[in-house]
């Protein structure tokens, strides 16, 4: 039975045909010691009983049993007649009941809202997880498929957090829950091939970045500050994004040669007119120049997702040369890697080229900068188009960390959330988003921010705007095939920075 309010013995309930994804949700909660001690409707063959949702002494089965929560996984209207409390997924800022994804693609929207609900009645309950997934616009098949794959894993995250006090019970914004599910029959076959057009449009999108000043601190920005944003103006040549390498009046940044249409890692500065020079170039697409010190020593960990690794750079000497050192997590495509060292270990977030990497933060741990690095037990930590994917450096205010975060909603890139950071140990996660900073729409970069640095007095940040291209889309639409071929076992070229950005 449960622990001061924590559930220590769970009963999964699921149809009457165990899914693939219903079965990783138990595997899940076993690794955490908390059952399934019990399946309802079916169930993988194994030492938990199953139990028929008919049987009309099924709540004392469930009490002799000692279950004292029920993850209810079967789209299903809920089971609140058994005595236990209720877990239950929802989908749609109107929180129906699932399978998810069919009324998004029906209204050609990009995300899906995705919440774990403690369920108080059958038109009430309290929100446990919730992130925005990204719709496959061309399949309501591959859109169900990656959103169960990702939330099967949320009713242990919400247990853990329980476990650790960050989300006791009667915690959770209370929503109001659509008692039935949706049973209008949606036209898909047209919004699927709208969905086919739009990813063919967004790949004619040519985004133009630039970097930006703040003359405040981040730390201004937690308290509602917004000051204006100093645009530096752009190179002669392409564009300069993810200014987040800041040290000693020196900016590394991600450079856009528009010739090959790949980025290199550039050293600039803060005034107008300041020099661009080449730092580090490679047969791939390079970005994202993060600076470490450790030991003394400066070190630079560059997105190179095109290589399959995160790999660690050391200046000889900074900022003029950083010599290959060593890789920290091989065949992770890593993106936006931060490493911070906090209460004695090493952590690095990242998201991953091949794992939606605008909504799923993946964490790893370790003892020392060179590693070994093991993956987080919570890995990934957050799955949210709108606060997962890095920004920046974490920065420190008044003893609590702060992640910045793209949000992705919207477009690639389009605002920074700042998230606060209220547990991170090897063994848990958790964190609040609460701030933001939104673009201006009437600025020379109205249609996104995706970095956010906290640099003593000043914050540096970059900006986009969009416009439309046919090199572009010449350009997206080949890497978009060498993708596909990849995938397929194929040898492909490497990708550009277009595609990098605007394809996905």
């Amino acid at each position: 039975m449960s622990r001061d309010g924590v559930p220590l013995g769970s009963a999964v309930r699921v149809g009457p045909i165990l899914e693939g994804w219903q079965g990783r949700a138990g595997e899940a909660l076993r690794a955490l010691g908390a059952g399934p001690v019990a399946w309802l409707g079916g169930g993988p063959d194994g030492s938990e009983p199953r139990l028929a949702e008919a049987d009309p002494e099924l709540a004392e089965r469930l009490a002799r049993l000692g279950v004292d929560l029920l993850v209810d996984l079967s789209f299903a209207p809920p089971r609140l007649d058994l005595g236990v409390p209720v877990w239950q997924l929802r989908f749609g800022s109107e929180g129906r009941l699932g399978p998810p994804g069919g009324a998004e693609l029906a209204r050609a929207e990009r995300t899906v809202l995705c919440r774990l609900i403690e369920l108080e009645s059958a038109e009430q309950g309290r929100v446990l997880v919730e992130g925005r997934l990204k719709t496959v616009g061309h399949s309501l098949r591959a859109t169900r498929e990656r959103i169960l794959e990702v939330v099967a894993r949320w009713p242990a995250r919400a247990l853990a957090w329980r476990r650790a006090g960050l989300l006791p019970a009667g915690a959770g914004v209370v929503r109001r829950l659509a008692p039935a599910p949706e049973r209008k029959p949606w036209p898909l076959p047209v919004p699927e091939a709208l969905g086919a057009f739009r990813k063919l449009a967004a790949c004619a999108v040519e985004e133009d970045w630039r970097i930006g000043v703040i003359e405040a601190p981040a730390a201004a920005l937690l308290e509602g500050a917004r000051p204006p944003i100093r645009w530096l103006p752009p190179p002669p040549r392409g564009w300069l994004a993810d200014p987040v390498g800041v040290r000693d009046g020196v900016v590394l940044v991600e450079a856009f040669d528009p010739t090959d249409r790949r980025g290199f890692l550039a050293r600039t500065g803060l005034e107008p007119g300041a020099a661009v020079v080449p730092v580090v170039r490679a047969p791939h697409h390079l970005s994202w120049p993060f600076l470490v010190e450790d030991g003394g020593e400066i070190f630079l960990l560059p997105e190179a997702s095109a290589a399959g690794a995160i790999r660690l750079y050391r200046a000889a000497p900074f900022p003029d040369r950083f010599d290959p050192d060593a890789v920290l997590v091989e065949g992770f495509a890593g993106v936006d890697p931060v490493v911070v060292r906090h209460e004695g270990h090493w952590y690095l977030f990242a998201t991953d080229r091949a794992d939606q990497d605008e909504a799923r933060l993946h964490l790893f741990v370790a003892d020392a900068l060179r590693g070994p690095w093991r993956r987080h037990p919570m890995s990934p930590v957050v799955d949210d188009l709108g606060s997962a994917r890095p920004a920046g450096p974490l920065f420190e205010h008044e003893g609590r960390l702060f992640r910045p975060a793209q949000d992705c909603t919207r477009t690639y890139g389009g605002a920074v959330v700042i998230n606060r950071i209220d547990a991170l140990t090897p063994e848990l996660f958790f964190e609040v988003p609460v701030a933001r900073l939104d673009p201006d729409p009437t600025g020379p970069c109205p249609d996104g921010l995706h970095s956010l640095v906290a640099a003593g007095p000043r914050t540096i940040v970059d900006g986009k705007r969009e416009r439309r291209s046919l090199r572009a889309l010449r350009a997206n639409l080949r890497a978009l095939l060498a993708e596909r071929r990849a995938a397929a076992g194929a040898p492909a070229q490497p990708a550009g920075s277009g595609a990098a950005r605007t394809a996905r």
